[in-house]
């Protein structure tokens, strides 16, 4: 990251386009044009605003990372070359089988990970802190969602916007780093009994664990190391898809690693 020239007033006028477009659901325009190109700091400071007024208006505690852009074929689509991060707060986390209205959405998207949950605090970036800190590693769905009019977003759109992350859908499977190759997990989403991507491990960095280690090394230089008990999204195994309405999703997993689910309803009394 480069130090921002943005002066103090536009990120926080950006930060507050994209809160207020969150809040009432309606996407504005790409922030890009209002911030010289490549000043990351800049965007990750409007994410920051955001998520803190989040934690201080509704009470939330942060309780994970997201990492994104970590597959090659997402950053081809997306036309960046870099991954980046986001915040997960407790009321984005939910359990596998979880039904969401689609009124809380802009423009829903969902795709298919292996989530990372720390039993230590991580002050190292190498490998081997990295395994040792890993509680246990499980199936996960990501749901996206973008606050501008569509997702032809730069690195800099993205990352103002968290991420594009809405939330994170947790499968039942835990298992230790040691107990399987995430590199070759196999995944396949399917939307009702149809395929829709596939994908291996190795796609997210050549490794699942790099990705971690690239937010781990990320939170460190920013003075913000990777906590115990936090929840590190590794990144899309394979492709981002549209999440349709009514029709349940379910990513399926090789090497005992089970399945996760979710599913977008038109129905406004659904549950978490």
């Amino acid at each position: 990251m480069t130090e921002t020239t943005a002066a103090p007033g536009t990120v926080q006028r950006l930060a507050d386009e994209l809160y207020e477009a969150r809040r009432a659901l309606h996407p504005i325009d790409f922030i890009r044009n209002h911030l010289a190109e490549g000043d990351l700091d800049a965007a990750y400071a409007i994410s920051e605003l955001n998520t803190a007024r989040r934690v201080q208006e509704s009470g939330l505690r942060r309780v994970g990372r997201k990492v994104g852009l970590t597959n090659p074929m997402v950053q081809a689509k997306a036309g960046v070359e870099q991954p980046d991060y986001g915040i997960i707060l407790e009321d984005m986390v939910f359990e596998s089988g979880t039904v969401r209205p689609r009124s809380v959405f802009i423009k829903p998207k969902i795709e298919a990970e292996i989530a990372f949950v720390l039993k230590e605090d991580l002050l190292s970036p190498d490998l081997e802190s990295i395994k040792a800190a890993v509680d246990y590693v499980t199936p996960a769905i990501e749901l996206v969602d973008c606050r501008y009019h569509n997702y032809g977003m730069s690195i800099l759109d993205t990352v103002a916007d968290n991420a594009a992350c809405e939330g994170v859908v947790l499968g039942s499977v835990r298992k230790s780093y040691d107990e399987v190759n995430l590199d070759e997990v196999e995944m396949v989403l399917y939307r009702g009994g149809e395929e829709v991507t596939r994908g291996v491990g190795r796609n997210v960095l050549k490794g699942p664990i790099n990705a971690i280690a690239w937010l781990a090394e990320t939170s460190l230089r920013v003075g913000k190391p990777l906590l115990a008990g936090e929840i590190l999204l590794s990144g899309s195994i394979g492709m981002i898809v549209d999440w349709d309405t009514d029709v349940t999703y379910r990513a399926e997993y090789s090497h005992g690693f089970g399945s996760v689910e979710a599913t977008l309803s038109t129905k406004e009394n659904t549950h978490a």
